[in-house]
Parts: structure tokens; C-alpha cells; sequence
């Protein structure tokens, strides 16, 4: 029986080298976001009551969008874990063609699907585009990951509005490769550069614009974070090596995960308190970094960690949260729109958020949430997933014949 419980309370390990607390970061901060945009169409006061217990969400839902950049983190941690690894293990850095070719499996398949559906089905039949121009910058844009570049791919755009974020990563993949050799040879100089400029960028550019929209989400406004993310991978990976097992060590580890969670709250909280469009903008650039130290704390200690701790934030439930996140971040904010333009659930309202109308607004948040775990876990399972294990055999089969 304890073998079995033991068994059980067994954090995932996937592969080598597997980050116990990684998904169940991946999952918080998708679900945040996702919390946001349902938000953002219901009003619906996030307070959880548990008896006597009041829970207030406000300030992190409210917030939500912050947790892209924890993404973001969690991309630039994971991307160069494998350089890490092999720098502390002596080992060749990977190879740059199976990265691209990876990279491509993982984030291509669901993308080109949601960009055909929403031209497809819902753009071109409703003829959303007012003019040639703004299909091509939009389209075009996305095709090419540089729909962020421009008012019509980004603000305008008539695609997926949550997709700009992957503009930012797709970028960013075209040179982790690079900037994961440099941090290799010149881990300082290297951290630093990535610092100096995304802070040059947002500080001096960007903050003394009238309208920051277009700006403040560019990758350059994102480099600190990516380099929290390698700078943190590298700290995690040099840990590793050190024998485990020490209560004091799980311990302090613990606080350190506590704590961390405690700074993004207190920074979800801090931006909460600001108000006009351009102070909220001023308040994402000036907290972007200490919440993605915040977040590499969290990952760094969390491997460290006692058992349980671990369990919480890879537990089963919580691995397959995190499987479907992509597709869930996807297509969340998609259906939360459509479920109010059909009426889905009902409501008499025009605008029934702003009448506070009941039991429409719990009604809507919980389908929101349901229907976009059900949406991302049937095209995880039936078309993300399939493609990615025909592209890993197709991928294998091609070593063999260059190794032959």
C-alpha cells in the first residue's frame, strides 16, 4: 500500500532532465489569462466563498495578461535547458537543424489550423476586412510571424487576437539558437546584452511614446525575460548536479517557491491599482522583470523542493492541464467571444455584464472555461498530437538515412 502511494505522489518525469513545477507553472499562468478574457465579456466578481473563507481573486484575474510574460519565462527556461545540460555535463550543444524542426512540430500544426478556421469560417463568409491592405498585413502577417509589426496584424487584426504572443516566440526561435551559444561562451555578457537592450527598449523608446500600442509587446521589450528564463535554466541545471536529499535544502527551497508566488501576487496586485491605458502599459514594462526573476525563482527552487511540492504542480491532472495548454491558450478567448455573440447561455440584457445579470454571468463563465478545455483537449488529441508523432518519424527516420 505505501509503495503504491508512493507511486502515486511520484512527480512526472517524462524525459530526462524533466522539470517537476514547470507545468503546473504552464498551467497557472495559461488559466490566469485564460480567467482574464472570460473576465473581461462577464464582469463576474472573481471572490471564491468557502464558508466562512472569502478567497479574492480580483487583482490577479484582473491582471491576467501579465502571465504572458510568464510564458515567455517559461520558454526561455526550457529552450535552453538542453545548452545548460550540456555546458555543466561537457556535452556537444544541440543541434541547430532538429531544434528549428521541433520547434516547427510543436507550434505549426495548431497555428495554420486556427488561422484556417478563422479566415475560413468566420472572416472571409462575414467579410471582416474593410480593405486588400488590412487582409494581406493581417494574413500575410501571421503567416510570416510578424503580425505584431503592424496596426492591422495586431490591434486590427480579424484573426485570433491572443496570437500576437506567438509572433513574440516565433521571432525569438529564429534566434535562441544563437543567443543560446553566446550565453554558452559569454554567460554574463551575453545576460547583460539581453538585459541592456530590452530595458533601453521599453525605458527610452518606447515609454516616451503618446501611444505605446504597438510597441510594447515587440520582442526587443521581451529580451530581459528570455534571459531571466536561459539565466535561471542555467542555475537550475548547475543545482542538479549537487547531491540532494537534505531536509534544510527542501526547505529552504519551499520558502523560496512560497515566496515567489508571493512576489507575483504582490506585483499582480501592484499593477491592479493603476488605471488609464497607457499608466497599465508603463506598469507591464516596469514589472516585466522582477516577475520573471519571480517566476525563475519558482522554477529553479521548485526542483529542489520536497516531494509533495512537487506532486502539486505535476501531478497527473496537472500534466494533462499543461498538454493541452496551447491549444487551450488558442482558443480561449475565441469561444468566450463567440458564446456572447450566440447567446450561449441566454440573456435579455444588452449588455448583461454591465447589469450585473444572474444566473447568465456564472452560467457563461463556467462554459467558457469547460468548453475550452473540451475544444483544446479534442484538437491536442486528435490533430496536435498525431501530427507531432508523424513529424518525430519522419524526423528519426531522417537520421538514420544521413547516420546510413
Amino acid at each position: 500500500m505505501r509503495e503504491r502511494l508512493m507511486k502515486w505522489m511520484e512527480p512526472g518525469r517524462h524525459e530526462a532532465g524533466y522539470v517537476p513545477v514547470a507545468d503546473g507553472l504552464r498551467v497557472l499562468s495559461v488559466f490566469f489569462v485564460a480567467w482574464f478574457h472570460i473576465w473581461q465579456q462577464s464582469w463576474l466578481n472573481p471572490v471564491l466563498a468557502l464558508g466562512p473563507i472569502r478567497l479574492d481573486f480580483n487583482a490577479p484575474v484582473r491582471t491576467g495578461y501579465m502571465m504572458v510574460d510568464m510564458m515567455l519565462l517559461l520558454s526561455g527556461f526550457l529552450l535552453f535547458l538542453p545548452y545548460a545540460r550540456a555546458r555543466v555535463n561537457g556535452a556537444p550543444l544541440p543541434d541547430t537543424r532538429t531544434y528549428f524542426i521541433k520547434r516547427a512540430l510543436r507550434i505549426l500544426p495548431s497555428y495554420w489550423l486556427c488561422l484556417a478556421v478563422m479566415l475560413l469560417v468566420f472572416d472571409l463568409p462575414n467579410h471582416e476586412y474593410g480593405s486588400l491592405r488590412h487582409f494581406l498585413l493581417d494574413f500575410f502577417g501571421h503567416l510570416t510571424f510578424t503580425h505584431n509589426l503592424t496596426a492591422e496584424g495586431y490591434i486590427g487584426t480579424r484573426l485570433n487576437g491572443v496570437l500576437w504572443t506567438l509572433a513574440v516566440e516565433g521571432q525569438f526561435y529564429l534566434i535562441a539558437p544563437l543567443l543560446g551559444r553566446a550565453f554558452v561562451k559569454k554567460p554574463i555578457l551575453t545576460y547583460a546584452g539581453m538585459v541592456s537592450v530590452a530595458l533601453m527598449y521599453r525605458f527610452v523608446y518606447v515609454a516616451g511614446m503618446e501611444d505605446t500600442a504597438l510597441y510594447f509587446n515587440r520582442l526587443p521589450a521581451m529580451l530581459d525575460v528570455y534571459a531571466n528564463g536561459m539565466l535561471f535554466a542555467w542555475l537550475y541545471t548547475a543545482l542538479q548536479k549537487r547531491p540532494g536529499g537534505d531536509w534544510r535544502v527542501g526547505s529552504l527551497s519551499l520558502l523560496l517557491c512560497v515566496a515567489a508566488l508571493a512576489g507575483v501576487w504582490m506585483l499582480m496586485d501592484l499593477q491592479s491599482r493603476r488605471y488609464g491605458t497607457e499608466a497599465v502599459r508603463m506598469g507591464q514594462m516596469l514589472y516585466r522583470f522582477p516577475l520573471s526573476v519571480a517566476g525563475g525563482v519558482f522554477l529553479t527552487a521548485g526542483g529542489l523542493a520536497p516531494r509533495w511540492f512537487q506532486w502539486l504542480f505535476s501531478n497527473r491532472a496537472v500534466r494533462f492541464q499543461a498538454g493541452i495548454s496551447y491549444n487551450l491558450y488558442i482558443w480561449h478567448q475565441h469561444l468566450a467571444l463567440r458564446l456572447r455573440t450566440w447567446h450561449i447561455p441566454p440573456y435579455t440584457d444588452e449588455m448583461p455584464q454591465r447589469a450585473g445579470e444572474q444566473p447568465w454571468q456564472t452560467a457563461y463563465t463556467w462554459l467558457c472555461f469547460i468548453g475550452a478545455v473540451l475544444v483544446a483537449a479534442l484538437l491536442t488529441y486528435t490533430w496536435e498530437r498525431p501530427l507531432n508523432r508523424l513529424g518525430a518519424s519522419l524526423l528519426l527516420k531522417g537520421k538514420k538515412r544521413r547516420k546510413d
